[in-house]
């Protein structure tokens, strides 16, 4: 009884020190561990970010605010060359006040950041991107400059200027470089509610790019690439919150820009109105870090030039037909800058239905020409003649992808269920094949149009329309 006792006590004893034996720790082979907090500056004069304030030279001058997060990547990332693209380690900063410089702190989730040379971006990016440290200079995509913006008096969209760094391994402080510019400017006139820069169209300001970061200068550039979903663009909207409030007279607006080289210049629009033209003898390029004063925009009384964007991408506007029906030939309002364009929509005139009608079923919100030999009659203005039509198409509907829509600009509709005789055509609105899954932009470059003249978008195949830029000239 005793032996069995003095055996019981020691099997006890030996479940006891294992139960309290020390767990192993396993380890990564080859990971040395980076940083857990870097020290960001702000590149200096003029801008970088965020917020602008004045300095005490009365200069624009940005800050780090409370809460900003920036995506650091190490050159010992084990995801650099997945096909998904590397996910940043995201780093926060908190600060009781704004300021030029910064320690941001990582915050804790993923895997560590591993020793290495470092990139980083900002704003931050939860998504994988391709970062390449095996080439120089360094590169890391998905650098957006957005074709969309948000004006913030005196400041500009927090979302739309990016700013990029470099640390060598060892180090855990960097400068933010900015990889964009700003266009500065004021507006005259009360009812100023939105506006487009425009350059041409080999030159692009805005959309997705892959910034390539000199390990010397840190100094980023914006260059293209080709992906899958990556595009840019020749042009930036810009509006005050997505609404129609206006801008405000006497107060400085910044609109980031892509730097580039210019073929012939930028154009300046307000409410679809061409206000300034900057050829490219005074000013051959956009640069890096620089704020350009397009000083206080005006409306000229006779603009030298109408370009409206129509887009069938949202709510459709009031009193618009969403299937078809026999509404031919009827007449509906688009508001847009406060004036109120009007759009007819119709058919070959035999037609017992007319299948022109903005669209709300999948896939997505749409002007629908859901028929063959169907109408859409652009709106005439004064004053003026159509010069260039610019479509945006999509798919017609969720199960028709093979269909390629066929369309073209004429000057009038037919009387029966035939193809529009070459005569219809306006000079330069030939039928063009469009893609019938939708994303491609179709130019019609128009002469020999005429004053006030209604002309028509017209569908020898059916299809549909997203978004629709109309430019119009004075006579």
């Amino acid at each position: 009884m005793k032996k069995n006792a003095i055996f019981l006590l020691a099997a006890l004893t030996l479940a006891a020190c294992q139960r309290e034996a020390a767990p192993e720790v396993e380890t990564v082979a080859d990971f040395v561990p980076g940083p857990t907090a870097f020290t960001a500056q702000i590149e200096a004069d003029p801008a970088s970010k965020a917020v602008i304030g004045l300095n005490d030279s009365s200069k624009p001058q940005t800050f780090w605010e409370n809460g900003d997060a920036i995506s650091i990547y190490s050159s010992n990332d084990t995801d650099l060359k997945s096909t998904t693209g590397a996910t940043g380690h995201k780093f926060v900063t908190t600060l009781d006040a704004n300021a030029t410089e910064a320690t941001f702190v990582w915050d804790g989730t993923g895997n560590a950041l591993p020793a290495g040379d470092y990139l980083a971006t900002y704003p931050y990016r939860s998504a994988g991107r391709g970062v390449n440290f095996k080439v120089s200079p360094y590169r890391v995509a998905a650098v957006d400059v957005p074709k969309a913006q948000t004006l913030e008096a005196g400041s500009y969209d927090r979302k739309a200027c990016p700013m990029v760094a470099f640390a060598a391994q060892g180090s855990n402080s960097m400068q933010f470089k900015n990889a964009a510019a700003l266009l500065k400017f004021r507006v005259a006139e009360d009812d100023i509610v939105a506006g487009r820069i425009e350059v041409d169209a080999a030159d692009k300001i805005s959309g997705r790019f892959r910034a390539d970061v000199n390990t010397t200068t840190h100094v980023p550039t914006l260059e293209t690439y080709t992906a899958s979903g990556v595009e840019q663009y020749n042009y930036i909207d810009f509006k005050i919150d997505g609404t129609t409030a206006a801008l405000a007279t006497e107060t400085d607006y910044y609109v980031a820009i892509r730097p580039t080289t210019l073929s012939s210049g930028i154009k300046i629009y307000l409410n679809g109105n061409l206000v300034k033209s900057i050829n490219a003898s005074q000013l051959a390029a956009i640069e890096r870090n620089k704020i350009y004063n397009l000083g206080t925009l005006s409306t000229p009384a006779t603009p030298a030039e109408k370009k409206l964007t129509f887009d069938f991408t949202v709510t459709p506007k009031t009193g618009w037909p969403t299937s078809g029906g026999t509404h031919h030939g009827n007449a509906y309002s688009y508001p847009l800058y406060g004036t109120d364009y009007s759009f007819i929509l119709t058919d070959c005139e035999n037609a017992t239905k007319c299948q022109v009608y903005w669209a709300t079923n999948s896939p997505g919100k749409r002007l629908a020409l859901a028929a063959q030999y169907r109408y859409l009659g652009f709106p005439a203005i004064e004053g003026y003649q159509l010069v260039q039509v610019i479509c945006v198409n999509k798919q017609l509907s969720a199960s028709d992808t093979s269909t390629n829509p066929r369309m073209g600009i004429t000057k009038q509709t037919t009387a029966t269920n035939t193809a529009a005789p070459d005569n219809h055509y306006v000079t330069g609105g030939e039928l063009q094949n469009w893609e019938p899954t939708g994303g491609g932009t179709y130019t019609y470059n128009l002469s020999g149009t005429e004053n006030n003249t209604v002309y028509y978008l017209y569908a020898l195949a059916k299809g549909a329309v997203a978004t629709l830029t109309l430019t119009y000239t004075p006579i």
